[in-house]
């Protein structure tokens, strides 16, 4: 890389650097009440899908069963590599 292209490369930097401080400020400067933040989140909470009892049941199954199966598995691995620092030693 030649010495033109670092000076262009520094120059296109700086530009980015000023656009970014520039939003920044400018998103600092147009912030909401907490009054107005919680009316929007009631409102994007109303459009969720939330699960059914079911399908919360279902899920809580899968978990648990999943948390047990890895378990058992970190379980083992781990009684295996304890016997053999055991009797390695």
């Amino acid at each position: 890389m030649n010495r033109e292209s670092k000076r262009h490369a520094a120059r296109e930097e700086r530009r980015t650097e000023q656009r970014s401080h520039a939003t920044a400020a400018a998103e600092r400067s147009h912030r909401t009440s907490p009054a107005q933040f919680l009316r929007e989140v009631r409102s994007e909470l109303r459009k969720v899908a939330w699960p059914g009892r079911r399908e919360v049941a279902s899920y809580t199954v899968v978990v648990l069963v999943t948390t047990f199966v890895l378990t058992l598995i970190v379980w083992g691995m781990d009684e295996v590599i304890r016997r053999a620092v055991i009797n390695a030693l």
